[in-house]
Order: structure tokens, then sequence, then C-alpha cells
């Protein structure tokens, strides 16, 4: 936390948003202001630095600490403190309102593209429970609690414990707050759609020795389809949906023999009644367009109350108690339901044949595989309903020993989530055997489910060979279901600290000291609906197990901070700050993690700061603890070993491997029935780290009101949790020549397909490191016509890979292939890795206030990104239209994105603009009008996205306009 009081800030970027400005504390003020005895009630009144326990500690540390303010956040424009932290130019691609398929309503921050389970995020100095993968979901913590963020740039184990290796976010609740404060705020997109409201009131009052205040919000923010905007109305933009498209459609496929090479299909317009109403498939021309039906940007609805209170039982004495709920509603929204059925998929529920004596059918033959899309149920919905609930007490004080004054602090914290989800429509493969089997029309001409002989009550024969809306309510009534499952976490804390800035006297000043110790308990669950238990849920495999686990820790920590020079040429003051904190863990051990500091100031007007850290992530509970999640691969892997259907084929070094390792040659898989599991790992080591950085701080007397920072940082993280995938696994084995991952992969002895993957996190071999660098400029100036405030924020990454930066395609020593340089590249399909490392990432604000009128001018930048375009050229030669390949910027040049060489395309930079204007009413009102990518840029087009052809940290096509009334009593 940031002392406000004695304190010079120094405005050095714009992290985010409308003119909002993160600060960072100055190194102009004053080394030696507080006097080496304090009094009790100004102890008190002491808070901490953040990346710091010593209270009372001279605001300007050895870390790169930056500072949003409640004005900042509320010119932003944004309603939730997820998309304010979310727009930090230090955050890596992370789970946020664009992500639908594959996300669960979840707002993360991730620091140095890091990963989101390695940002510590704190709440008033405290851990913030955590999912049960280790990541903090912002949007449980309401914006209108919140006084400002704090966010520290360097790795801070020795000082928080786990998980604090790309950085600390530290949030801050709004205190001493007298009367009472109304906001109403508007917003929608010029497509009119995406609306979001929002609202908040906030009650405050204080006395001599008390505050108390309570606050109530709520925000809802409404959906955008997919549909609604041409880049995202189709798979991928630019090719055409029937080609790649879903291969499950409105009009069954049908493959008598099993494989792909007999599948057939209705003919358009004919009634289903003979063998010649049905045609081949035809792969360039008949797959589905499902994208229209998905959400762009999902919906959420948030609920929060929370209230807060101090009491001074007297000036050395003092009881703090919060409590915060939280409400989250939020929904994913995919195309119509699937069902997919093959009676090759041995010992799974969903090894099905649609019987030759089934009344629909025509054909008069057992038909072996099938896939349908269930178009007449509508789209499947995951409906999520989380509950946060948080509460905490402390006692803080001073007293004074030996002539020395110290500070302490208790405090307990219970934090806990439950999430409550409904998932559906699904289809029960235990009534799909009944509804696909013998059926027959009885006297009255209604289909039963059997024989005369033996019906099946309640079964309702279903329809496979007919025309979209073949499928009639009662047949989806019977083989239809839906799931409801939950999750949840409990962390509880206990800690208490001791801290003084005089332990004792050195030539150059009085050296600070703190010391605490604290214990806390991580657990969590997770309890399958029996339907997925059972592994009877239609393309899920062979169904889930619970999952419930915890741990514990115990820790013990010190910091020093020790003045060696003040006022010497060359030394107007040298400081060394270090700190260690030892960790005792009921699942894995201790671990000791220290770190140093230097904070040097040649001449007043320059700071230069170093630092030296070491790191630890301790396993979450998910990946410890996790139950077997087993699922069917509906479209198979990408089988390296595949020798007739990879495209690219792969090099004659990965297929040698192949055939050492046992696969066959030729190799063909595209009719393969694989399966996954999914499973805990108990056996998890905790990651360690270690961070150096070196940086310097510069406000020149010659030029009034400016300021420098550019810090170099350079993070090595070994042992790192990660979960390859079962697609991952696979590229470990045959091309990353990862010997333990080809354990992982069974292969069926009749064909040599891939038949199971079982995946599971593990300590990777090797290791990560990334490099760069933070650069900070700031400048104010008053004139004539008002104060004109210039600022700009950027970070440039200069090496995102493995330990040592080995070029690509380099053995390291543990026989795993090098990936390289990841920086600029997507890097989804890489093994080890997932998402965008952008080079640069900057935010510029022009902003301009007079009296009680401001404005303001905002541009985000996102460098380019080079990507796999072979899907285009893929397309294009499977179609036979080699104009396509334009798509691609370089179709005839390759790049390494972890999975080989493939054509490249190169997707260009973008600046978005934002626009603000503000007025302070003289009715104690302030009105907020702005426009966030004012110039309606739409996002380049990205041939590897996820989902949706752009990238999800970019903004949805379309401008976004807003107002914001703000009313004080």
């Amino acid at each position: 936390m940031i002392r406000r009081s004695q304190a010079s800030f120094a405005v050095v970027a714009s992290l985010l948003g409308i003119s909002g400005a993160f600060a960072q504390t100055s190194p102009a003020a004053s080394d030696d202001t507080a006097a080496k005895s304090v009094t009790p009630t100004a102890q008190l009144e002491q808070i901490e630095v953040l990346g710091s326990h010593i209270r009372g500690v001279d605001l300007e540390t050895q870390h790169l600490v930056l500072v949003l303010d409640r004005a900042d956040i509320e010119r932003t424009g944004l309603t939730s403190i997820s998309d304010v932290v979310q727009q930090i130019v230090d955050n890596g691609q992370t789970l946020n309102r664009h992500i639908n398929n594959n996300g669960n309503g979840e707002l993360t921050v991730n620091l140095r593209s890091l990963g989101a389970n390695r940002t510590l995020v704190l709440l008033n100095g405290q851990r913030f429970a955590t999912d049960l993968n280790g990541a903090v979901d912002l949007s449980a913590i309401p914006l209108a609690l919140v006084e400002r963020v704090e966010v520290l740039l360097d790795s801070a184990s020795a000082i928080y414990g786990s998980d604090a290796i790309a950085g600390v976010i530290n949030i801050i609740t709004r205190r001493n707050f007298d009367g009472a404060e109304l906001r109403a705020y508007y917003a929608q997109t010029d497509h009119d759609d995406g609306m979001r409201h929002s609202y908040d009131v906030s009650f405050g009052r204080k006395g001599d020795n008390w505050n108390a205040s309570l606050g109530l919000e709520y925000d809802r923010d409404d959906p955008i389809f997919a549909g609604n905007r041409a880049i995202s109305a189709v798979p991928v933009f630019g090719l055409p949906a029937s080609v790649i498209g879903s291969s499950t459609t409105p009009y069954s496929w049908l493959a008598p023999c099993g494989r792909r090479s007999c599948l057939i299909r209705l003919i358009d317009g004919h009634a289903a009644n003979s063998p010649d109403d049905f045609r081949p498939v035809d792969f360039t021309a008949d797959l589905y367009n499902y994208a229209p039906i998905n959400y762009l940007e999902t919906p959420q609805q948030r609920r929060a109350v929370f209230a807060q209170t101090r009491y001074e039982f007297g000036p050395a004495l003092a009881l703090n108690v919060d409590a915060l709920f939280n409400r989250r509603d939020s929904r994913q929204q995919l195309a119509q339901p699937t069902v997919i059925v093959s009676a090759l998929d041995t010992g799974f529920p969903d090894a099905i044949a649609i019987s030759a004596d089934n009344v629909y059918n025509p054909l008069g033959e057992t038909i072996l595989s099938a896939r349908r899309r269930f178009v007449e149920a509508g789209p499947r919905h995951l409906d999520e309903r989380v509950d946060t609930r948080r509460y905490h007490m402390g006692l803080d004080g001073s007293f004074a020993f030996a002539g020395r004054d110290f500070t302490w602090r208790a405090d307990a914290v219970q934090t806990k989530s439950a999430e409550r989800d409904f998932a559906g429509p699904f289809a029960d493969d235990r009534r799909l055997a009944l509804a696909l089997g013998p059926s027959f029309r009885d006297a009255s001409g209604t289909a039963r489910c059997g024989t005369p002989d033996a019906i099946i009550a309640g079964c309702v024969p279903l329809d496979l060979f007919g025309p979209p809306g073949s499928i009639t309510p009662a047949m989806l009534d019977y083989v239809g279901a839906f799931e409801h499952y939950g999750y949840g976490s409990r962390s509880q804390q206990l800690e208490a600290n001791l801290s003084t800035t005089r332990l004792f006297e050195m030539p150059a000043g009085d050296a600070g000291f703190a010391f605490g110790v604290e214990h806390r308990r991580e657990s969590g669950y997770y309890n399958a609906d029996p339907l997925d238990a059972g592994g009877y849920a239609n393309g899920f495999g062979a169904g889930s197990t619970s999952t419930s686990g915890s741990y514990t820790v115990s820790e013990i920590y010190a910091e020093f901070d020790l003045p060696l020079l003040r006022e010497l040429p060359f030394a107007s003051k040298l400081d060394l700050i270090a700190g260690t904190r030892y960790s005792r863990y009921s699942n894995f051990g201790g671990t000791t993690n220290t770190q140093f500091g230097l904070r040097w100031k040649p001449v007043d007007a320059m700071l230069v700061r170093a630092n030296y850290a070491q790191g630890f992530r301790a396993p979450d509970v998910n990946a410890l603890f996790a139950g077997n999640i087993a699922y069917a691969v509906g479209a198979g892997y990408d089988d390296p070993c595949d020798t007739v259907n990879r495209d690219p084929p792969s090099t004659p070094a990965v297929l040698a491997r192949c055939r050492a390792l046992g696969a066959p040659s030729p190799l063909d898989t595209s009719a393969a029935n694989s399966n996954g599991l999914y499973s805990g790992n108990p056996h998890l080591k905790p990651e360690i780290s270690r961070a150096r950085g070196v940086g310097i701080f510069y406000t020149p007397s010659w030029l009034e009101g400016f300021d420098l920072s550019l810090d170099w940082y350079d993070i090595r993280l070994r042992d790192a949790i990660s979960d390859p995938g079962d697609q991952g696994v696979i590229y470990d084995c045959y091309l990353f020549n990862n010997d333990a991952a080809c354990t992982q992969i069974h292969r069926d002895p009749a064909d040599g397909t891939i038949a199971f993957v079982h995946d599971y996190p593990v300590n990777k071999p090797g290791g990560l490191e990334t490099e760069g660098y933070d650069i900070m400029l700031a400048w104010k100036h008053d004139t004539p016509l008002g104060r004109i405030n210039a600022k700009l924020n950027a970070n440039y990454v200069d090496y995102f890979g493995e330990i040592g930066k080995p070029a690509p395609g380099t053995q390291l020593a543990n026989g795993v292939i090098a990936a390289g340089n990841l920086v600029g590249i997507n890097t989804q399909t890489a093994s080890g890795f997932f998402g965008v490392i952008w080079r640069w990432r900057a935010q510029a604000t022009l902003g301009w206030n007079k009296g009680p009128w401001s404005a303001s001018i905002t541009g985000r930048y996102f460098s380019h990104i080079d990507e796999d375009c072979s899907i285009v050229t893929f397309t294009a030669e499977f179609v036979g239209n080699p104009a396509l390949d334009s798509l691609c910027s370089a179709p005839d040049q390759t790049i390494d994105v972890g999975n080989g060489q493939v054509p490249k395309n190169r997707v260009p930079s973008v600046t978005f603009t934002d626009i603000e204007f503000g007025w302070d009413a003289p009715w104690r009102a302030h009105v907020a009008l702005g426009v966030r990518n004012a110039f309606a840029r739409t996002p380049p087009v990205s041939y590897s996205a996820y989902a949706n052809s752009f990238f999800p940290d970019y903004d949805v096509p379309g401008r976004f306009f807003y107002a914001s009334y703000r009313q004080k009593f």
C-alpha cells in the first residue's frame, strides 16, 4: 500500500483507458523527513508500501510500483476492476468477456504473460481467494469498493509468498468516506448491442476515532453475438463456412461402414424414404456455419454489498472489520448441441450403432457411425452463478520499547467462493442407445422402441435420417439432458506482523525492520453431475470423478531496510533492502526464498534501483487433486505419425521417431476414434524462479513537470507446472523428443491410431525465461488555456522462451527441442506455451483540464504478430481456389510456432483510440461522456486466433459510447 501523506507522486504513465494515470513513487521526495521517534497516533496512520512490510518506510522503493487512484479509474469509462487491470500494458492474454468457448465467466490478470496463477492478487494487503487453478477472479471485487490499485512489477515471493512470480496487484478499498455518493452508468455500441448498465451507492460516516462505510453495486453487461459482426460471423473470416465449418450439421452424416470413406447425408428436399434419397458427403459444401449463434462478448450480471469499519480504542490500538459479498451470473453460448455415436468406439458409452430395424432407417442396414446437430433444441448454454464471501477482522497498534517505536498488526481473513453451473442441452447415451435401437409402429401408427413383443416403456425412437426439423419435441425430451455441477474454494488466513523504522542506527541513518508469521489453509472441490460422472453425456467420453483437496502452509519472514550512504558525492543516497521467507507446506515440505535490492541516488534528480529475487509457486488444488475427467476427441488428434493425411507432412526425423516408438507406417488417422483423460498429479513440486531487474527514474530540474522511467527485467522459471493438453502431450513426444510424454500415449493395436491420451499437469523439464523493458514518460504543464498532461507507458518484450535463449530447433540438455524466442508469434499450438506475446504494448494519453472541464484522448497500441496461416493454404488447395492464398501476407514463407514449419501470416499492428469529456457540476456532481474505439477500428484478422478471427484482447468492432453521472451528498 502507498501512504499518501508526506509524499511526492510522479505521474509516469497512463496504463489505462481515458486519461488514467499510473503514478510511480518519486525519487525527489525528501530522504529523511521522518523523525527518529514518532507518536503512537502517527504510527497508526502509517501504512505499508506495496513490496515491503516495513510500515512508514520511505515511499521510494527499489521496486517499480504503479498506482491508479480512484479518479483515474473513473476516467477510464470501464465498469469492472478486471477491465481496468487487464489493460495494463504488462498484461498478457487472459480470460475476458471476449472468450466464449472455453470461458467460464472468470476475469483474470496475467502479468508478464507468465500465467494468471503467477500473479498474486491482494485485497488491502491480504490474499484474495483463488479458483481451483490458482488464479483470482477479479469480477468478484466490485469497482465501487476500490480506492486505488497498486501494481508491483517485480517478483516478491520473499515478501508475500507463493504466486508472486510475475508481480503483485494490491486493490485498496475506500476508507474514511464521509457522506453519500450515487453513480449511474450507461453504455452501448454503435451496432445497438453490448449494452452495459452500472449503478452503485455508497454511504460513509466518520468521527474522531471511528469510521464506517457501506456500499451496494449492480452491474449488467449484455452480450454481443458473433453473427452481428462480419469478422466473427463465420468460423474463419474470408474462408467459406461450408468448407471450414463444423462437420456436425443439421443433416445427419451417416457411415454404414463406420469410416469417413462411406459418409452419406440426405439430399436437400428429399424425405428419407429410400437409399436413393442420400448422397455422399461433399466436404467442400456440406459443413455447418456454427459461428453466428455464439457469443462474441459474453453477458454478466454482478451484485455486491460491502461494509467496513475502523474503531480506534486509543492512540495505540485499533480494530478493523470488513465484509464483502459478490454474486456473479454469467453465461456462455454455443451453437446447437451435437450427437455423435460410433459403434467402433468400444469401451465408451457412445459406442452405439443405429439399428437396421430402427423405424426411421430407410437404408436397410446397420449404421455404425453417425453425427447430427440438433438445431431443433436451440443453442447450448453454460450458466454460472458464483457467490464470493470475504470476512476480515484485524487489530493494529503501536508501542515503544527500548527507546524505539514499533507498529504491529494481526489479521484473520476468510474468503470462500461457491459456484453452481447449469449446462446443456446434452444427449444421454443410455437413452440414445434405446432410441436408436430396434423400433416399430404400433396399430395406431405411433413409433415405439423395441419390438412388438418387448416394448421399451417410455422410450421415443429417434429419427437421425430426416431433414432438419425431423427431431420432434418428444424425441428431444426423451434423449435430452442437462447437467448441474459445482465448484468451490476456500482460503483461511491468520497473519501477524511487527515492524519499525528504527531497529538500530547506522552511520547513514536508521535501519528499518519487519518480522511476521502467517498460516494459511487452501481447499477446493468440484462436484460432478451424475450424467457426467457416469460418462453418459454424449460426446464427453467415459465420465468424470469429483475433485476435493486441501493443504496448509505456515510461514515466517523477515525484512531489513539498511541505509548505507547519505549526502556524499555521487551517493546522495544508497540503501540495501533484504528479505527472506521460509514456507512449510503440508504436501511437499519447505522452501526458503530471499531477495535483495539496492536503491541509489547519485544525485537528487535520479534514482537507480536494482533487485534480485527468488520466487516460487505452490501447486494449486486442481493440479494436485483433480479427479479423472474423460472426454471424447470429436475431430481426432493431429498425429505427427500420420503419413497419409497430415498437412504439412512431418519431417523424416519425426517419422523415424514414430516408427521407433511403434507407430506403423503408413498410418491413416482419418477414421480414428480418440479419447482423452485428464487428472491431477499429487507428485508435483513447486515452481521456482529467479528474477533480476535494474531501473532508472529521472526527474530533471531543467524540464519542469517531466518524468522518465526505464526498467529492465529478466525472469527465469524452472519446474514450471503446466498442463500440456492431450495434443501437447503428442507434440512433446514426437516433435520435442520428450520420452516421458510418450508413456502417456496409447495406440490402438489394430490400426495404430491414437486411442487414448492421459493428460495431467507436470513440472516441465527445462525452464521458461522472459526479458524485457518497461518505459514510462510523463510531462505536465500549466498554460493559460489549462493544464496539459502527456503520458506514455510501454512494455517491450525482448525474449520469451526457454532459459538460455536457445535458437529454434536446438536440442536441449534434457532432449527437448527448443521452440526458441516466441515473442511476436501466436504460440497457441506450441508445446508448453499458449497465446500471443506482443513485442510492444503501449498507451499514450494527452489530457487537458481547466476549471470544471476536462478532456483526454488515449491511444492503445498492439504490435504486429506472426502466425500460422496453414488453414488458409490448406483450404485453398482443398477447394482448388489458389486465390485464397492471398489472404496470407506471405503464404510462400514459413514460420515455426512450435509445430514445425507452417505458412506465415502477419497480423498487422493496431491502435485503438478513446476520447472522454468531463464536467464537474456546481451541485457536487460529475458528468462524463466518452467513446472507446472512437475511430471504429476493426481488429486485424487472425487466422490462428482461437475464435472470432481476432485476438480477444482487441476491441470488438465498432464504437462503444458511454455516459456516467456521479452525485455526492
